[in-house]
């Protein structure tokens, strides 16, 4: 209903005494729901074309499977009022914001509007709390009527039915709402609507929105079911289903995880789940593998942490194809949910392989200067150094070396070593005298701060006079880690209890040309290398303890 001559509206607002609600009330007998909603409120002023009317978007039912709420019934009340003393709207809020208790208490929306109604008219005459009960000078209607249902089914589909409500005009002074003074004005429509899921909210897109659920809070949403409300987790228990899941599997597992998944797949199914509500749930269920976290992860973690193409492929393999589909995928995508389908996969495996071909230069110098710094004997080391080294000085078999890491006795390791003269034997078989030459004064090479220019053997006896113990694998500089290429690799050694360099330190190489052109013994902490290892102890297949480090400081 509406004013008469409400043509013309003013900006201006008074007091309401003229003011109706809408309630709807919706039941469900073979699942034993009732639940009242307030559908709208209406509030206008004696004398004034001013009012307001409030109405919203409502969901009047829990998320139901069509076959069982075809059985739903929708009844709907209205209630008006011709007091000043009495703000509908507010009374309808107040009851709403109280449904819950409503619901404990048993009591109905209905009864309770009308007993705020009464409340808020007696608190409003003071004369009336001194007196006997006296009825309320205030005009009132109340009609209820049974909606026509809003789905109408055919065999295997269902149609959406639109309802329409007749809006008529009264004059002041009385409410008579199916008198025959009431005039129609038009009319209000509603739309029905059905939601995509059955516990989650809905995106500017319409679709759900799951991104911010838990594993234990699905388990918790109330179902209603012919026995009552029950969780969800009890009702896919309690199911009948031949091939029942178990949903605390080993989640350590994988053949365990994938095999429930699948089971479970097909019981969400047969339960009536929708697309939408079936993937949320075994997003979330897998979400305590970890193989599946491994499975989805971010290409950002990747490329941070710098995960081999090895380890990526190993992820992948577990992608639980049993259980899900592309489409399982593009669905959880597209309510929010972080995994990887093969779009997604594709574009790491580019970005994998591109690191790889960035690696390999150094991994190639690494595998050739790590089989060397094992050998033992230091013949076969210069050897095999000749052909890995070449300075831009003197070429090949030659490399600039340099020293960061101190006074540690590196010009003596470089001094050539004493070569004694066998003395000749006289024909009696006796040696002559002997006479001990005075040693030749050798000089050790001075290192300066930009290094010198050293052979493979000379390089192989200082290696060999340092008694390294163990090898690090070589990492690039991180300086050079977000450049296209790159051309220095470090490595750490400690060494044994005999060396020159006790506990041991940094070897830094620069390469070019598959050829090692310049080597540097430094601290471990030089370029902050020490710090980036233990921000990203692996990088490019290459992991660095942090036992190996603790052992340089001990």
């Amino acid at each position: 209903m509406i004013k008469q001559e409400c043509d013309n509206l003013s900006s201006s607002f008074k007091k309401n005494n003229l003011s109706s609600a809408l309630i709807f009330k919706v039941q469900n007998t073979r699942l034993k729901f009732s639940n009242e909603v307030p559908g709208y409120s209406y509030q206008t002023t004696a004398g004034s074309c001013n009012y307001t009317f409030d109405a919203k978007k409502l969901y009047l039912t829990p998320w139901l499977r069509l076959d069982v709420g075809k059985d739903t019934s929708v009844d709907y009340s209205l209630y008006a009022y011709s007091s000043s003393d009495v703000d509908t709207a507010k009374v309808v809020k107040n009851v709403t914001a109280a449904s819950s208790l409503l619901a404990f208490t048993g009591v109905g929306m209905g009864v309770a509007v009308l007993g705020q109604v009464a409340g808020q008219w007696f608190n409003a005459n003071p004369q009336n709390q001194t007196t006997s009960a006296t009825s309320p000078n205030v005009s009132q209607s109340t009609e209820s009527h049974t909606m026509p249902p809003f789905v109408s089914y055919t065999n295997t589909t269902g149609t959406l039915k639109d309802t329409v409500f007749k809006i008529n005009v009264v004059a002041e002074g009385g409410l008579s709402l199916l008198g025959k003074e009431a005039k129609p004005f038009g009319e209000l429509r509603l739309y029905p609507e059905l939601t995509p899921s059955l516990f989650l909210k809905t995106n500017a897109n319409g679709l759900p929105d799951a991104h911010d659920l838990s594993w234990a809070e699905i388990n918790a949403t109330p179902v209603k079911s012919a026995s009552g409300d029950i969780n969800l987790q009890q009702l896919i228990e309690q199911s009948n289903h031949p091939e029942k899941p178990n949903l605390t599997p080993d989640w350590q597992n994988y053949d365990d995880v994938h095999s429930q998944c699948r089971k479970l797949k097909r019981v969400l199914k047969d339960l009536g789940f929708n697309k939408f509500d079936r993937n949320v749930y075994l997003y979330y269920f897998l979400a305590n593998s970890t193989d599946w976290l491994n499975y989805n992860i971010s290409a950002q973690k990747v490329q941070d942490e710098s995960i081999n193409t090895k380890t990526l492929q190993k992820y992948r393999s577990k992608n639980f194809a049993q259980c899900l589909v592309t489409e399982d995928y593009n669905v959880m995508k597209a309510m929010g949910l972080f995994v990887n389908n093969d779009t997604d996969w594709g574009q790491m495996g580019d970005t994998s392989q591109k690191k790889a071909q960035f690696f390999a230069p150094l991994q190639a110098i690494e595998r050739q200067l790590v089989a060397v710094l094992k050998q033992t004997q230091p013949a076969e080391m210069a050897s095999q150094l000749y052909p890995l080294l070449s300075s831009a000085e003197k070429g090949e078999g030659t490399v600039l070396l340099q020293n960061r890491l101190g006074a540690f006795g590196l010009e003596k390791l470089l001094e050539p070593e004493q070569v004694v003269v066998a003395q000749p034997v006289s024909a009696t078989g006796t040696s002559p005298e002997a006479v001990t030459p005075a040693p030749t004064p050798v000089q050790a090479p001075v290192i300066p701060g930009a290094g010198i220019i050293i052979t493979a053997q000379q390089l192989a006896q200082v290696l060999s006079g340092l008694a390294i113990n163990e090898l690090s694998c070589a990492r690039i500089i991180p300086e050079q880690l977000d450049k296209s290429s790159a051309n220095t690799g470090i490595l750490l050694f400690t060494t044994q209890a005999n060396s020159p360099r006790a506990k041991g330190g940094a070897l830094e190489f620069e390469f070019s040309a598959g050829k090692i052109n310049r080597i540097a013994f430094q601290a471990p902490s030089y370029r902050d290398f020490e710090q980036h290892v233990k921000d990203h102890p692996e990088l490019g297949e290459c992991r660095i303890e942090p036992a190996l480090l603790a052992r340089l400081h001990e």
